[in-house]
């Protein structure tokens, strides 16, 4: 079937079936559109039944047609609207011309471009500009009920809930702040849009750069403007900046024409994370108050949204390392601004090293994914025994493990519960292999285990940061492992049965090991799989 949509305002003529063209702003869309509030793959027309259809295609900004929200194919007719977010698409009858629709809201968001915008000081005069105190959303909403009309407040509210579900639904911070740029300059007519967040030194960094015509105006931005907003949790509203005395210095003002600037602080409950700044022309009609409150209520919304990726995105990287208890203290104790850093710091720990004896001659035959099932499997079972006794991972070295307890939260018990942990390991290997397949090998497993001081802390670069621990505690630890415990033994340090105690535990003979000046005594763990409590006993 042959059809004609109107696409942001272009015809795009199609033949239809039953597999159908998908609109979007990703390459893997057949009909592509510049704009962020489309998704990558937004909606699919289709035909059901000799009938053209559309659905959504689980779209951040959803899809609507004729004003009603899909949640499942619908049949789509000559002249029915179709609203993906806020961007157009018709079905053109034949010999119909495209045309704007009446009463829909045109003004689509480009999408945002990679631009590099340098920031710039400037002179200060508060004078020239409207400052206005940031609220809270609860605050704004208030005052709009009782300053505007009816109608116009119940627009407000339409626009910010809204915004409210399209910022819920996105997936990640990229797509977050591309989505609050796009409802910003839909609604609020500019040139240019910065998204500036604050890095862990305060510093404001541009996160996302909006221009209506890319390359246009490459003049650098007011840090003043932005910090003040920041710092201050003020509003700026600069009706006309060659006239504002802040501006005296900036030349480039003049130069461009940039004559208007808005900027609302990124406020959410005391913590301030960075600005929404717009620049705009007297010729385009500048900024007015209205535009100021419009965006302050937004800034909260994406306030909310942005820490709300920042916890998740923390979160998601402490469970890699930590048992959900855990996670749950260590978010609890931090009220940083960024999703935190684990802050460096000495303390006294227990590290523990469990390496599976052999695997690597044992692996030489086997076939790669029958490999990593045996390991997925034996890891799974490790770690569960560490994290249930608070400890955390510090990393897989090829088939083995590395774990710590007492960091990052204290524990005064870190030595005992290592070595429960390490005997849970062990038992839980002996019942592993009791159940394994006929024809897969049984395995063993060599544990070390050292207690004492040791530096522990986020180590890495910008990019790519790990909490780890380092130090001769951690040395000791591997060479414990590695040097002494036999397949199926558990070793520990002299500091940690000093901690933990003696009991259940055999003291061995000296050893001189890589890397250690002095001859170290370690005892053994004296572990029974029979014994279903697991309780050590001395033999």
């Amino acid at each position: 079937m042959k059809l004609t949509l109107q696409v942001d305002g272009a015809l795009h003529p199609v033949t239809l079936t039953e597999e159908g063209v998908t609109i979007g702003r990703g390459d893997q869309a057949t009909i592509k559109m510049q704009t962020n509030a489309v998704s990558r793959v937004h909606a699919r027309i289709f035909l059901k039944d000799g009938q053209p259809h559309v659905m959504d295609m689980k779209s951040l900004n959803g899809t609507s047609l004729n004003g009603v929200t899909l949640t499942g194919p619908a049949p789509l007719r000559p002249g029915d609207t179709v609203l993906l977010g806020e961007a157009v698409v018709m079905w053109v009858p034949d010999g119909a011309k495209a045309a704007p629709v009446a009463g829909l809201n045109l003004t689509l968001a480009p999408r945002a471009v990679a631009s590099r915008i340098s920031l710039e000081d400037r002179a200060f005069d508060a004078s020239g500009s409207i400052l206005v105190p940031h609220a809270s959303l609860e605050a704004m909403l208030a005052q709009a009920s009782g300053q505007h009309p009816a109608g116009e407040a119940v627009t407000l509210f339409q626009r910010l809930a809204s915004m409210a579900g399209t910022l819920l639904r996105a997936a990640g911070l990229t797509e977050l702040l591309e989505s609050v740029m796009g409802l910003v300059t839909a609604q609020i007519p500019c040139q240019r849009g910065f998204i500036l967040l604050a890095d862990p030194a305060g510093e404001l960094v541009p996160e996302l750069v909006w221009e209506e015509q890319p390359g246009q105006h490459i003049n650098p931005i007011s840090r003043t403007i932005a910090r003040t907003a920041m710092q201050d949790r003020v509003a700026i509203l600069t009706t006309d900046a060659r006239m504002d005395p802040r501006f005296s210095a900036g030349e480039s003002i003049k130069i461009h024409g940039i004559t208007s600037a808005l900027c609302a602080p990124l406020i959410v409950e005391d913590q301030a994370l960075g600005v929404i700044y717009l620049e705009t022309s007297l010729n385009k009609g500048g900024f007015k108050r209205e535009d100021e409150h419009l965006l302050s209520a937004m800034a909260n919304f994406a306030a909310v949204g942005i820490q709300r990726e920042r916890e998740a995105r923390f979160r998601q990287r402490l469970e890699r390392y930590h048992s959900p208890q855990v996670v749950d203290q260590i978010l609890k104790s931090s009220q940083n601004k960024e999703a935190p850093a684990l802050q460096a710091r000495r303390c006294e720990i227990s590290v523990l090293f469990a390496d599976i004896s052999g695997f690597t001659r044992m692996s030489e035959g086997m076939e790669p994914l029958v490999l990593a099932g045996i390991l997925n499997r034996t890891f799974e079972a490790m770690i569960d025994q560490i994290f249930s006794r608070g400890g955390t991972l510090d990393k897989y070295i090829g088939d083995a493990i590395m774990a710590f307890f007492g960091a990052p939260n204290a524990d005064p018990g870190h030595a005992r519960h290592a070595i429960e942990a390490a005997v849970a390991m062990q038992e839980a290997l002996a019942d592993l292999n009791a159940a394994r397949p006929e024809g897969y090998p049984e395995l063993k497993m060599r544990i070390g285990i050292n207690s004492g001081e040791a530096f522990a802390g986020d180590i890495g670069c910008e990019k790519r940061m790990d909490y780890t621990v380092m130090g001769s505690t951690v040395n000791l630890a591997s060479r414990l492992e590695s040097g002494v415990a036999r397949p199926g033994q558990i070793v520990v340090g002299p500091r940690t049965a000093e901690l933990a105690g003696t009991e259940g535990l055999r003291q061995l003979g000296a050893f001189s090991l890589k890397g250690i000046e002095q001859e170290v005594r370690p005892f053994e763990v004296l572990w029974d799989h029979d014994a279903p409590t697991a309780v050590h006993e001395l033999k």
